[in-house]
C-alpha cells in the first residue's frame, strides 16, 4: 500500500491516470474517486482519490496475488507525473 499527497484535485489526477493507463475503470464513493486498474477479472491495482483541502490524498492498493500489469515502477512512475 502507497500514500501519497497532492496540491492537484482528485479529478485532475483521475484524468490524468486514465489518459496513461490502460483498462481503467472509475466510481464514486462519497467525495472519493476509486479506480480499478487492470482487467475485469483480475485487477491489477485499487486507486483511491480523496480530496484534501485543495489537493487530493492518493491510496494505491496492490492486492498480493494480483498481476503486475502495469509493472510496479511504471505504475509508480504514472502516479508521480499525475500527482505533480
Amino acid at each position: 500500500m502507497m500514500y501519497v499527497s497532492s496540491q492537484r484535485a482528485p479529478a485532475y489526477i483521475a484524468d490524468c491516470l486514465e489518459s496513461k493507463l490502460s483498462r481503467v475503470r472509475m466510481s464514486r464513493v462519497g467525495d472519493a474517486t476509486e479506480i480499478a486498474v487492470g482487467s475485469d477479472s483480475n485487477n491489477s491495482y485499487f486507486v483511491t482519490l480523496t480530496p484534501y483541502n485543495a489537493g487530493s490524498v492518493i491510496k494505491v492498493m496492490h492486492p498480493a496475488n494480483a498481476p503486475d500489469d502495469p509493472p510496479e515502477p511504471e505504475m509508480r512512475v504514472d502516479i508521480a507525473r499525475c500527482a505533480t
